[in-house]
């Protein structure tokens, strides 16, 4: 079977396991934004989900996704580059499900950003990526993209 039917019959069947957020829809610059992006049901990147309901209330959601601790080496996007001061604009996650041949496949979380570009991580991954949010977290004290 064509596999985008595939998963467009499964999102028809099971479409609480897709997660989308538009933050460009959800920014107040007047910083009153009531709007919670509602926490993951699995547990999975609490400490980012909040970070980034804090960004959506004073401007622009910037990040900056690193592969090491220490902030010297970026990760790169799906043109390849690096995800430095980037403009978040959506993020979609899809929570772990069984596939049609019994395969357990993990959550995934995919970033998109302001030129198009995307950036995922499966959730077996979590702990691979640090990252910052202009104006939220110490770019000094990175905080794991779990």
């Amino acid at each position: 079977m064509n596999p985008i039917l595939e998963r467009a019959d499964f999102l028809q069947t099971n479409p609480h396991y897709v997660v989308t957020h538009h933050f460009y829809l959800m920014r107040d610059m007047s910083g009153n934004n009531p709007i919670n992006i509602p926490p993951l049901e699995n547990g999975e990147y609490i400490q980012f989900m909040l970070d980034v309901n804090a960004a959506v209330r004073i401007g622009a959601l910037i990040i900056s996704i690193y592969t090491d601790a220490s902030g010297t080496v970026f990760a790169l996007d799906t043109n390849g580059n690096p995800v430095n001061n980037r403009f978040l604009k959506t993020t979609n996650y899809v929570y772990p499900y069984v596939d049609g041949n019994g395969t357990l496949m993990d959550g995934v979380l995919s970033c998109t950003f302001g030129d198009g570009s995307t950036f995922s991580n499966v959730d077996e991954y979590n702990t691979l990526y640090w990252y910052n949010i202009q104006g939220i977290s110490d770019p000094n004290n990175l905080l794991q993209f779990t």
